[in-house]
């Protein structure tokens, strides 16, 4: 156990001030929240913001479980996006919320990550469900047309490659339990900047934090470029941390 104490302790040290503040963590056994952590199985982290709060449920050695966020240090108004996970750390579901109530695209995952069902909702109730089996879409093709172009990060993707490699903390590897493959999805908005961060596959959170923050600290792209303007592109990210010595 005394790894597992470390690692909160590095946790509470690590994450970068400017952007985020963790506020509280706490540990949780089968009676709820403990102070022994041979009792804990899991573990509870708030984060401040600037403009709102999360709640992370993380297991104790393992990955998220789930994230809220909130417009209040109480943690009583939901607000902003929420993510839940499966047991082995893979997204199951996505939505929004304003003021306690659904808003916005709601999304539900099978464990490959796809899609299996999209709902839409307006102040909280309902407004529309899609099977996205049921909903056709253009041809892809391999070539872009003349005026449009994918979001890049230096003019390469080898560019990018570099700058993960060159800007991941090497000791946050040792750090970990286990090591693991981290996937982030994130959104290349029309300003060029990595927006939406999230994890589409949790590990466990202090390589998740890692590879979240590299992303966010990203320099910025070029957006990418469709029928004469820009437009946010959609990217998913793996990266892939030694398991420790």
């Amino acid at each position: 156990m005394k790894k597992i104490t470390y690692l909160l302790v590095f946790c509470l040290a690590t994450l970068p001030a400017f952007s985020q503040k963790i506020v509280n963590l706490v540990l949780v056994g089968k009676n709820g929240i403990t102070e022994n952590i041979k009792e804990a199985h899991s573990f509870i982290v708030v984060k401040k913001y600037p403009e709102f709060f999360q709640r992370l449920d993380y297991k104790l050695k393992g990955p998220l479980q789930k994230l809220r966020s909130y417009s209040d240090s109480t943690l009583k108004v939901l607000q902003g996006p929420i993510y839940e996970y499966a047991p082995a750390g893979t997204i199951t579901k996505s939505g929004y919320y304003i003021n306690n109530l659904k808003e916005k695209d709601w999304y539900y995952y099978n464990d490959t990550g796809k899609v299996i069902l999209e709902e839409e909702y307006e102040r909280g109730v309902l407004v529309k469900t899609i099977d996205p089996d049921t909903v056709k879409h253009e041809p892809l093709s391999d070539k872009l047309a003349d005026g449009e172009q994918e979001a890049l990060f230096k003019k390469s993707d080898r560019e990018w490659i570099k700058y993960l490699s060159q800007n991941l903390n090497a000791e946050t590897g040792n750090q970990s339990v286990r090591g693991g493959r981290v996937v982030v999805l994130f959104v290349v908005n029309t300003s060029g900047k990595c927006v939406e961060v999230h994890l589409a596959k949790s590990v466990e959170f202090v390589l998740d934090e890692e590879a979240i923050r590299v992303i966010e600290n990203s320099p910025p792209w070029e957006p990418a470029f469709q029928k004469g303007k820009k437009v946010n592109a959609y990217r998913k990210q793996p990266i892939s941390f030694a398991k420790p010595d």
